[in-house]
C-alpha cells in the first residue's frame, strides 16, 4: 500500500461563511523520495466546512487505496473522521441530540473516499511544509483581498 502525506490549510477561521484561500499538498512516499503534488485557491465556507471541502479535493485524487496521514489544525475533522462519523451513519445522519449532522453531504463524502484507504490524522502538528504552506497561503488571501479592494475601485 502506498505510503502518502496529506496536508492541509485554510485561511477561513471562526464561525459564519466567508471567502478565503486554502492549500492542500499530496506527498507521495517512493523510494526515489517524496514526490509533492500542490493545489491552492480560493473558497468560501464556514470554516469547519471548509476543512472538509479541502480535505474531499485531496481525497479525490488518489487513485487506489494508501497509508494516509492527514495533517490539519482541525479538531473538527479529526474528531469527525475517528469519533463521529460511524454514530452518524448508523443513526441515519443524526447527531446524539437528534439533530441533523451539519456538513451531512460533504461527511458522507469523505466517509466514502476515507473508507478506501488507512487514515491517521495529526492534528497541529509540525511537519517540513509546515511553514511553507502557511506563509503561502496568508499571502495568496492577501494577494486576492488587496485585489478585490482595488478592483471595487476602478
Amino acid at each position: 500500500m502506498d505510503k502518502v502525506n496529506i496536508y492541509l490549510y485554510t485561511t477561513i477561521k471562526g464561525p459564519g461563511a466567508r471567502e478565503g484561500s486554502y492549500a492542500y499538498i499530496l506527498e507521495y512516499i517512493t523510494e526515489k523520495g517524496p514526490v509533492t503534488l500542490t493545489k491552492q485557491d480560493s473558497i468560501t465556507a464556514t470554516e469547519n466546512r471548509a476543512h472538509l471541502l479541502i480535505l474531499i479535493k485531496a481525497l479525490e485524487r488518489l487513485k487506489h487505496p494508501c497509508e494516509l496521514e492527514i495533517y490539519t489544525d482541525s479538531e473538527y475533522i479529526r474528531s469527525g473522521a475517528l469519533k463521529w462519523l460511524k454514530d452518524w451513519e448508523r443513526r441515519g445522519w443524526v447527531t446524539k441530540k437528534d439533530r441533523p449532522v451539519a456538513n451531512k453531504e460533504e461527511w458522507q463524502q469523505v466517509s466514502e473516499l476515507l473508507s478506501r484507504h488507512l487514515a491517521t490524522f495529526c492534528i497541529g502538528e509540525r511537519h517540513s511544509y509546515r511553514e511553507w504552506i502557511v506563509a503561502d497561503t496568508e499571502k495568496r488571501e492577501k494577494e486576492r483581498r488587496d485585489a478585490g479592494k482595488h478592483g471595487k475601485k476602478g
